[in-house]
């Protein structure tokens, strides 16, 4: 192994990755291109050290794209002022994600990040709903509408885009599919100075929420959407993790459910007294130190197989929320579940082996969920605004780090390590980088 030393590991770290093609007139965005060259430059550097994956040739870099277009008059050119950086944009720049991930299959590269967008509308669409300057959170989800369809496919009938049977269509915006902002080859997503959006995709802010709430509208949508999953009325909820995502799992179901007894796992120590203030009551996220502690709460009586970690037999929470979806947190949450109570799963992470006999012997009701779409009390993204105008002094919390495009790496390694960087929700905001060799 060669071992590198930190002046070269500096002067490769703050080095820009030289563009791919120059556009004249283009723009420098944050894009992930696999290219063989860029994924052997970055796997053999992550093997190393995971972070090591941002490094200067890797497949993710400051890189000279065109200028977006407004595909037809119903899009809007808009300026992204902050883009979140989600889990799965760090699990992507890490290439943590299996190579046989069946969703590869609805992405097209190279693609420019960043799906969780405040923006102002630079260029209204046509008709003009939304006027130049207003500020909007955009729903990254691409539907018929977006893609010009006259006739709606059975998901965009019923108002749930990401089920979409035409993510695989181009789209008007080019050769590109994807399912939205953020993975489209040609649509660029948040990372970058310009952008464009159908006019069903933005919604406009609640008049008394502060703007750069609106970062947190997706993750909360996502949530809301998680929750709806849910049949009938918990008394008990777990929520597996506590980063942004499962924090505003806990908060909606503190909201949606004001009398049930709210657990959460928190791995790390700043995420505890966000978790108290909900009010919930933090755990440890060891399997054992959880499941030891429901059985104080609860009084569940515990089995001891012979080989592997305890289990709740007769009583346990109604209903585990896992943000997290690795096996070892769906195993922890069948052990958790009480007989016959509810697995809604949130997270995705790579493929392993999980002991699942619990779930055939509780006979547990276990949901996927991915996205948000339309409710009959409205659209989840507008339902998540109103929640965060009103918990505005509460969400104010969790944006932990904001940085410029310019220090995407220092943006990526603060949302990889929050043991080290104590990050929640780190931001990227989108001024104007200099152009390559500048």
């Amino acid at each position: 192994m060669i071992l590198v030393k930190s002046e070269l590991t500096y002067s490769l770290w703050n080095a820009a990755a030289l563009p791919s093609q120059r556009y004249p007139g283009g723009m420098l965005a944050l894009t992930f291109d696999p290219r063989p060259r860029n994924l052997l430059l970055g796997g053999v550097a992550s093997r190393v050290r995971p972070e090591w994956a941002l490094l200067a040739g890797g497949p993710l870099g400051l890189r000279e794209v065109p200028e977006p277009a407004r595909p037809r008059p119903e899009w809007a050119l808009l300026e992204p002022l902050s883009t979140g950086v989600c889990g799965s944009d760090v699990k992507e720049a890490l290439l943590q994600a299996s190579s046989d991930n069946p969703l590869s299959g609805l992405i097209s590269f190279p693609h420019v990040p960043g799906h969780e967008i405040l923006a102002r509308v630079l260029e209204p669409p046509a008709p003009a709903d939304f006027e130049g300057g207003q500020l909007v959170a955009v729903d990254p989800w691409l539907g018929c509408r977006a893609r010009a369809l006259d006739r709606l496919c059975p998901a965009c009938e019923r108002g749930f885009l990401p089920h979409c049977r035409w993510v695989r269509s181009g789209g008007p915006w080019g050769s590109g599919y994807g399912m939205h902002l953020g993975n489209v080859r040609g649509l660029p997503g948040g990372f970058a100075p310009r952008i464009t959006a159908h006019a069903s995709q933005l919604h406009p802010l609640p008049p008394a929420m502060p703007a750069e709430l609106a970062v947190l509208a997706d993750p909360v949508a996502v949530a809301l959407h998680a929750l709806d999953r849910v049949e009938g009325e918990p008394e008990m909820v777990l929520v597996l993790g506590a980063g942004t995502i499962g924090l505003s799992l806990a908060l909606g179901a503190r909201r949606r459910w004001p009398r049930a007894q709210l657990l959460v796992t928190c791995a790390w120590e700043h995420q505890r007294k966000l978790v108290e203030s909900l009010p919930g009551l933090p755990l440890p996220p060891a399997p054992a130190a959880v499941l030891q502690r429901l059985a104080e709460v609860t009084g569940a009586g515990m089995v001891r197989p012979w080989r592997g970690g305890q289990w709740a037999l007769d009583s346990g929470p109604d209903l585990v929320l896992d943000s997290i979806g690795t096996p070892a947190t769906v195993e922890l949450a069948l052990r958790a579940v009480r007989p016959r109570g509810q697995l809604v799963t949130v997270g995705v992470a790579r493929p392993g082996r999980a002991e699942t006999t619990l779930a055939y012997f509780k006979e547990v009701r276990q949901v996927g969920s991915n996205g948000y779409g339309m409710t009959p009390a409205g659209h989840q993204l507008d339902l998540a605004l109103a929640l965060l105008e009103v918990e505005r002094e509460r969400v104010a919390e969790w944006i932990t780090h904001r940085f410029p495009l310019h220090r995407w790496r220092d943006a990526f390694h603060a949302a990889a390590r929050p043991d080290r960087s104590g990050a929640l929700k780190v931001v990227i905001s989108q001024e104007r980088a200099a152009r390559p060799g500048a």
